[in-house]
């Protein structure tokens, strides 16, 4: 069993290498103009995830209303910050993360291709991890707690992290800013793995981390194919979605079925 899994996940992995580099050709991104203050701000935010990663990384999560409005006011300082370093410096964010697209329908029409396309390799990624390290019980803290807590206040809070807040704030901390920079200095590839990387770890949950790292390497490919994070919010908020919507059909209120 463990065996074929593995067979699947590589002869997966293959196609959609071979995917992923026929696109590649196709992508002529342009070098953005980020400079050695983008270097020393990008290091100390790669310190702090780095830091809350290495402390908090396997341990058990306590999730509550009162966490989900904190963090959601920590990603409004961390994008705000972003953002007004950058405007200050005239390197215009808008035109930088392509927010204002020409052609936006065209844009989320790709985004929503991609994700149809890339869905079954991070699903495929997914149940391979639970089958060989059988952490199909392994379920995330914020998950449990959408599951124990019907009420709307909290509902709607976690919906809004995860389908408006996080997608934004994400894309921009990582694909925009985080992936830009490493892109400028260190090349495509080690950027991709790195930042990907990054993105799956600070997470918090191992059993996940090969789906999101894979998810994280379709995102930084989108980015460069459209030039506009509008794509990459639309497939991370739609991912959520879709997640959520799984958590509604597949579990009955409260509990998943004990074992």
């Amino acid at each position: 069993m463990a065996i074929s899994c593995i067979a699947l996940l590589l002869l997966t992995l293959a196609f959609y290498l071979r995917l992923a580099r026929r696109v590649s050709q196709k992508i002529t991104p342009s070098i953005q103009p980020f400079t050695w203050l983008d270097i020393v701000a990008t290091s100390i935010l790669g310190a702090w995830f780095l830091f809350l990663i290495t402390t908090s990384f396997g341990k058990d999560q306590e999730i509550s209303l009162s966490l989900l409005l904190f963090n959601e006011l920590i990603y409004f300082f961390l994008v705000t910050g972003i953002l007004a370093f950058l405007a200050l410096r005239h390197l215009q964010p808008i035109q930088l993360f392509g927010l204002a697209p020409t052609h936006p329908f065209k844009i989320l029409g790709t985004a929503l291709l991609w994700l149809l396309a890339c869905y079954p390799l991070i699903m495929i990624g997914q149940v391979v991890v639970q089958t060989l390290f059988n952490t199909e019980d392994d379920t995330q803290a914020i998950v449990l707690y959408f599951l124990n807590h019907p009420g709307w206040k909290e509902r709607l809070s976690l919906i809004t992290m995860a389908i408006f807040v996080a997608p934004f704030a994400e894309e921009l901390l990582f694909r925009g800013y985080l992936y830009g920079v490493a892109r400028r200095f260190l090349g495509r590839l080690p950027a991709i793995i790195l930042t990907s990387l990054f993105f799956a770890a600070a997470h918090l949950h191992a059993p996940s981390m090969l789906g999101l790292f894979l998810l994280a390497i379709v995102l930084c490919l989108v980015y460069e194919r459209t030039g506009s994070l509008w794509a990459n919010i639309c497939i991370h908020a739609t991912f959520n979605t879709l997640s959520i919507v799984a958590l509604l059909f597949l579990f009955k209120e409260g509990m998943p079925n004990a074992h």
